[in-house]
């Protein structure tokens, strides 16, 4: 898969979208420190307590990591957890199912925003990116097509702090299906 290095962040563009495993020099971590620190009752209002970290730094009850690393792959997991699903089924699309903390992200309009992810409030995606474009059994007039969904995160402006912290939407790969050319149309 092509990704394009992405100048003035920690990013590269991959799929359509930012992928930014990490924050950066120019994350804006302290302005959104400082943001949840004077306003606590209304994040409390909004998200309830937030976590403290334990003994050695990590949350409880959180996964073990965010740094984007592949969890399992979609064809070697089982599918007997679906409602409905055969186990002598298989995908016909090789994917990888992901677990990332994004820092930064292109909103629905386009521009870009710092995704809070501090100590106290940590957001996760859950992401399925296709492996590859066709496989044995996706293949001739078909190929493996990422899909995308969107999610509601928060996010922070670096440009204008005055907005504090805000919901926004953003992009992420969801699954990966096998698309044949239609033969009506041909």
């Amino acid at each position: 898969l092509k990704a394009e290095i992405l100048k003035g962040y920690p990013c590269i563009r991959r799929l359509n979208q930012l992928y930014c495993p990490t924050p950066g020099n120019g994350y804006p971590k302290e302005r959104i420190d400082m943001f949840i620190d004077e306003n606590k009752a209304l994040i409390r209002r909004m998200f309830g307590e937030y976590s403290s970290p334990d003994e050695d730094g990590g949350h409880r009850d959180h996964y073990e990591t965010y740094d984007g690393k592949t969890i399992h792959t979609r064809t070697e997991r089982s599918r007997s957890s679906f409602a409905g699903a055969s186990s002598n089924k298989v995908d016909a699309c090789e994917s990888a199912v992901e677990i990332v903390t994004p820092y930064w992200a292109s909103n629905s309009a386009g521009k870009i925003r710092a995704i809070v992810n501090t100590q106290h409030l940590q957001q996760a995606i859950q992401q399925e990116v296709c492996q590859s474009v066709q496989t044995k059994k996706c293949n001739n007039d078909c190929s493996c097509e990422q899909k995308y969904k969107w999610h509601r995160l928060l996010a922070y402006d670096p440009d204008d702090d005055c907005k504090g912290i805000f919901m926004d939407w953003f992009l992420f790969p969801s699954c990966c299906v096998c698309r044949c050319a239609n033969p009506i149309k041909k």
